[in-house]
């Protein structure tokens, strides 16, 4: 942290610091958030653009702003710290499961929709392939069987991370940009959908609102691949009996669509 402070010129409020999966951050007193993150020197993250510096290119995307980013290595650690944007809107949740529909405005969901259409047809370098074909397909038939064609028919930009933790309210803003990159359209609708199955209007609000983007094979495919992990969860998680629930009926749906053909 010290190091970090130093290379950016600010001193930390390590008493509100937000750790994550691979990030840690804070507040400066810039009135900025310093985020970092730490692999091997030898990571192929190491060599790659931040998705947080990519994404900041992004044309209609509520998102913190990125102002720099330093990065220093030591011990066999390749460390990097970024300054941006201090949002003063909280998560919709900050850790955990919903389990109730939060009832989110109209124009909430209109900013929500709009925003991911403009992550999905992104025309910026995506800097990484979040999601491969291969990924996709192993998860898939794992839970869901291998007779199911998983061949993804369209490939745009993803958040990577999506889930209403990285997501603000009453006012949008996309948080957490760092698995920024290329995979299957649809797939960061999907993960909200799945995200709020604990919740039942939330998601069959998603539903509703996500239809173009769920109701296809590719959208199909794409439920599948996000109700896998939550497939896995102990039984007492919120989210593991209407994620089996949800798989049945995507599967049925897949088994339809193949027959179809």
């Amino acid at each position: 942290m010290t190091r970090a402070e130093t290379e950016l010129g600010v001193r930390l409020d390590t008493s509100r610091a937000v750790v994550k999966r691979r990030t840690w951050g804070a507040p400066s007193n810039a009135g900025t958030w310093v985020r970092l993150q730490v692999w091997p020197v030898e990571h192929p993250a190491v060599e790659r653009v931040p998705g947080v510096v990519a994404a900041s290119e992004l044309v209609g995307v509520p998102r913190p702003a990125w102002y720099r980013g330093v990065r220093w290595d030591a011990d066999g650690l390749m460390w990097r710290a970024d300054e941006l944007d201090l949002i003063t809107q909280p998560p919709v949740i900050p850790a955990g499961t919903l389990t109730s529909d939060p009832g989110f405005s109209d124009d909430w969901w209109r900013d929500l929709e709009r925003a991911l259409d403009a992550v999905a047809i992104a025309a910026v370098p995506l800097p990484q392939q979040t999601v491969t074909q291969q990924r996709f397909t192993e998860r898939i038939t794992t839970v869901f069987g291998a007779e199911v064609d998983t061949t993804v028919t369209e490939w745009g930009g993803l958040h990577g991370d999506m889930g209403f933790a990285n997501l603000t309210a009453p006012e949008l803003v996309l948080l957490d940009w760092e698995e920024f990159g290329r995979g299957p359209v649809g797939l960061d609708h999907a993960r909200l959908w799945a995200d709020a199955l604990a919740a039942p209007g939330l998601a069959q609000r998603c539903a509703a609102e996500f239809a173009p983007y769920l109701d296809s094979k590719q959208g199909l495919l794409c439920r599948a691949y996000s109700l896998a992990p939550l497939l896995t969860l102990p039984d007492t998680e919120p989210l593991r009996a209407p994620a089996e629930l949800a798989a049945v009926e995507v599967s049925a749906a897949l088994r339809r669509s193949s027959s179809r053909r």
